[in-house]
Order: C-alpha cells, then sequence, then structure tokens
C-alpha cells in the first residue's frame, strides 16, 4: 500500500549583526538596528533567495528581524506576518551587559547554572519562552497544512489534532514530540550563556561533528527523488528562537546542537506520513 508522505521545507534565517552583538551583549527584547557589516554580510543569502516564491513568510517584529527581510527578500517584506512570538527571549535588566559586568552577581550565577529554574530580573523565564515557540509552532503547523494538498482522510477541522499526533495540538496541527527546552545538561559554559542572548561574536563558536551549523549558503543535499524541492516557507528570526524551533521540529536535537550565526540559513523538511500519523522534520543543510 502506497503511504502518502507531504513535504514542505523551513528556511531559517538568524538576523544580520548587531552592535551589540560584536560588543557581546545580551541582546533580548531591546530594539536595535543592524549594524552596516550586518546589513553587508547578508548579500551572499539575499543572491541565493532571489526569485523564491514563499508559501508564507514569518518574521519576528523587532528592527533587526525586519531589516533582514528586507535586505534578503524585499519583495516578501510587506506581506510577511511579524510575529511577537518569534522575538528573542527577553533578558530584562541584563540586557545590554556583558559577561564580565554580571559575573559577580549571585542571581546571575545561579541562571548560569540552572537556567531552566532562575529567571532574570524583570525578563522572561525558560518555561515562558519555550510556550511562546511552542504557540508558533503550533500555528506554523496549521499554514503548513495548507500550502500542502490535503489526501483525502485527513482532514482539520481547526480543532482536532491529525492522527497520531504525539505532541502539543494547537489549532488542529500536530507537532513532534514536545521536548521542552532541552539544553543539553544543566550549567551553560561561556560561549553558550553568551548565544542564548546572541552576545556572541560570529564565527566565535566551535562545533564538532554532532553539531548542526546554520551555514551561510547550503542547497539541499541528495540527488534522488526527494532532493526535489517542495514548497517553502521562511522564517527570519533570533539565535535563540531558530535553536528552539529546530528542538521543536527535528527530533533528537537539543538546544546546544544547532549554531546560529548572524546572516545564516538553516533548512529543515518537514514531512508528514500517513503512516506515522504526523509531521516530522529533518535537517537538510548540516555541517
Amino acid at each position: 500500500m502506497d503511504v502518502l508522505v507531504k513535504q514542505l521545507d523551513l528556511l531559517l534565517v538568524r538576523h544580520g549583526t548587531t552592535r551589540w552583538n560584536r560588543e557581546k551583549r545580551y541582546l533580548g527584547h531591546t530594539d536595535i538596528p543592524l549594524d552596516p557589516g550586518g546589513r553587508d554580510e547578508l548579500a551572499p543569502l539575499a543572491r541565493e533567495l532571489v526569485g523564491k516564491a514563499f508559501h508564507g513568510v514569518y518574521c519576528s517584529d523587532l528592527a533587526r528581524c525586519r531589516e533582514t527581510l528586507a535586505i534578503i527578500s524585499l519583495a516578501h517584506a510587506d506581506t510577511a506576518m511579524y510575529d511577537p512570538r518569534l522575538r528573542e527571549m527577553d533578558f530584562g535588566a541584563w540586557e545590554g551587559h556583558t559577561y564580565e559586568q554580571l559575573q559577580h552577581e549571585l542571581l546571575y550565577r545561579q541562571w548560569i547554572d540552572s537556567p531552566q529554574q532562575v529567571t532574570p530580573p524583570g525578563g522572561e523565564s525558560w518555561a515562558d519562552f519555550a510556550g511562546r515557540i511552542d504557540g508558533f509552532v503550533g500555528s506554523l503547523l496549521k499554514d503548513v497544512e495548507g500550502a500542502c494538498s490535503r489526501p483525502a482522510g485527513i482532514q482539520n477541522d481547526g480543532g482536532t489534532a491529525l492522527p497520531g499526533s504525539k505532541g502539543i495540538g494547537n489549532g488542529g496541527s500536530a507537532l513532534p514530540r514536545s521536548k521542552g527546552i532541552n539544553i543539553g545538561g544543566s550549567a551553560l559554559s561561556e560561549s553558550q550563556r553568551n548565544e542564548i542572548g546572541e552576545a556572541a561574536l560570529p564565527g566565535s563558536q566551535t562545533s564538532d561533528d554532532s553539531e548542526a551549523v546554520l551555514s551561510r549558503s547550503e542547497g539541499p543535499e541528495g540527488t534522488g527523488p526527494e532532493s526535489q524541492v517542495p514548497p517553502e516557507m521562511l522564517i527570519v528570526a533570533h539565535g535563540g528562537v531558530l535553536r528552539q524551533l529546530a528542538v521543536r521540529l527535528v527530533p533528537g536535537l537539543s538546544f546546544w546542537d544547532v549554531h546560529a550565526q548572524p546572516g545564516s540559513l538553516l533548512r529543515i523538511r518537514l514531512s508528514f506520513s500517513e503512516e506515522i500519523g504526523g509531521w516530522n522534520g529533518k535537517l537538510v543543510n548540516q555541517a
């Protein structure tokens, strides 16, 4: 018996570099623009995306992401959905500060050791951050359903989860098995605590063979029938947001498995199989 599989590619783009990124300052909800270098570094990605007709474009409502979208895909800037759920984590009183400025504060040290249990003063908890990303993923999968042809016998009435749902239902769409925020350990290294708040310099992270590095210009892999590019959707957001989206959509990933450099692109291929009764994602471009 033939098994129907629907596919769609998500192109996840991290915004270009800002001055605070270069200065390794925690950058969450603070609304600052790209710096000149950040705008220049987006040129290769803009060339790669020329002429693409996306089935949906989603963008954080903060200036650095809106500006990035206007540079890499100006034709979609007016019709994109600007969603505050795609904002980076809010670091409250720690916004604009560096590790060197915060390292002697007791609460900050506790957050480094247990980021899932400690919340920055006036900021956002891990649970709240994960919750709004889950909400966005639920809405996204509902839109993915509309972009893919819906076979007979698989219906979505806006309130019932698709067959075989193992995750969180939102608007009738099934998410992969819920993992919450999986940061792969309780204590953060110096590079990790910087990356959460988009504070790390571009290229300052290292990776091993198990890490999925967001590249600047990698296309789909493979030469068989599955290498044909499915419909595409574009998401422009922040480093921590792209990490958590990947965790929610690709089975087996942890928060630190993905390194998102400014101006980089990650392609995730979503497949819905009638056999398994749900959506699963896989990384198509990875180092």
